[in-house]
């Protein structure tokens, strides 16, 4: 086991909300994601989840957010209440075997009970699906789930990161086979969207109601600076600028594979009224004039907590498909398998739980 790294603590509310005024009043979207690791764990003082969504929603954002699900029971409904626009819930399997290796320790049933507290509570909600080659036998009990209740299963590529590279191409899984085999039997229609940046889209939608929705790869630009030098130009899959990542001290991000390219939110955020005009000289030295675009079109996505209570790996292995294995985040620890040649060094830390 490693030492365990300096203590993180999770963004300020002040922080979070002075962000979204200085992004808003630069011109940018006014779509917030919480996003990894697991917003639902975030507190500030007697402030909770809902309480954040509800003051960026006052500052006239858009927000939404992305959970592992584990502590929707009992705020599920406080979302609701709060302003919440979409949830996008991650449920990669619906064996509970393969979900607790996925997650580390985490319990189906728990995750199914705040599931269903979810759609009790009328909240919009997302499905995303990472396709790993092998396990994919399921997806027609997930497409009976969302088809009953007219929801979206977003079927997703799984993403390269140095830690899966030597098992990659085995994991990889290209989603047309599958949407062949499971999802075209169902589709009644299939609609394309296109998008001004990042990848386009196909939705099918489905008999019954609900639909599932891919993301192709064949309209991400690797011409223009940085992703023209760039050595991950072919692995990554995001488009530059495709998020804006804010981290709890207010580092930004554009990259989830380049942490050199950054810049901070804490200068812009302490300069007051000045704020939105430094944001745009900074976005525009980093972007080579790329910031007009980037305002209009990028989402801004928040890391409010700098640690999780699930610590996902590939099934079956100890290497970690997080995105977020970089940057000194902080996960429970898991020991070590015995039955795999792939190694990966965790945390010796007790996870963080949710406090009901």
């Amino acid at each position: 086991m490693n030492e365990l790294p300096v203590k993180r603590r999770p963004m300020t509310y002040d922080d979070a909300l002075a962000v979204a005024r200085a992004w808003r009043d630069a011109g940018g979207t006014r779509t917030i994601e919480l996003g990894a690791l697991e917003p639902l764990l975030w507190k500030d003082g007697d402030l909770g989840p809902a309480d954040l969504v509800g003051g960026l929603v006052q500052c006239g954002m858009n927000v939404t957010m992305t959970t592992n699900g584990s502590c929707l029971i009992s705020k599920a409904h406080e979302l609701k209440a709060a302003g919440l626009s979409l949830l996008r819930i991650s449920w990669h399997t619906t064996d509970p075997l393969v979900y607790r290796d996925i997650s580390g320790h985490g319990d189906y049933r728990h995750f199914w009970a705040g599931l269903c507290a979810a759609v009790d509570a009328r909240l919009k909600i997302s499905f995303n699906r990472t396709l790993l080659r092998g396990y994919c036998s399921d997806l027609p009990e997930q497409l009976n789930f969302i088809s009953s209740h007219n929801l979206r299963l977003k079927l997703h590529d799984l993403m390269w990161t140095p830690e899966i590279a030597s098992i990659y191409r085995d994991l990889y899984q290209d989603w047309r086979c599958v949407v062949r085999r499971f999802v075209l039997p169902r589709t009644v229609r299939m609609e394309r969207i296109g998008h001004s940046t990042g990848r386009r889209r196909i939705r099918f939608y489905l008999q019954g109601g609900g639909h599932v929705e891919v993301k192709l790869g064949d309209a991400v630009s690797r011409d223009g600076d940085p992703c023209r030098d760039c050595s991950h130009g072919d692995t990554c899959l995001e488009g530059f600028g495709d998020y804006v990542r804010v981290e709890p001290e207010l580092n930004g991000y554009y990259c989830y594979l380049r942490r050199d390219l950054r810049f901070s939110w804490r200068e812009i955020v302490d300069a007051g009224p000045r704020a939105s005009a430094i944001l745009k000289s900074a976005l525009h030295a980093a972007t080579k004039g790329f910031s007009d675009a980037l305002l209009r079109n990028a989402v801004l996505r928040y890391i409010v907590v700098p640690f999780c209570n699930y610590n996902c790996f590939v099934p079956g292995t100890s290497i970690s498909w997080c995105h977020k294995t970089s940057g000194n985040f902080m996960f429970p620890g898991r020991p070590q398998r015995t039955d795999s040649n792939h190694h990966f060094i965790v945390l010796n830390q007790k996870g963080s739980e949710c406090h009901e």
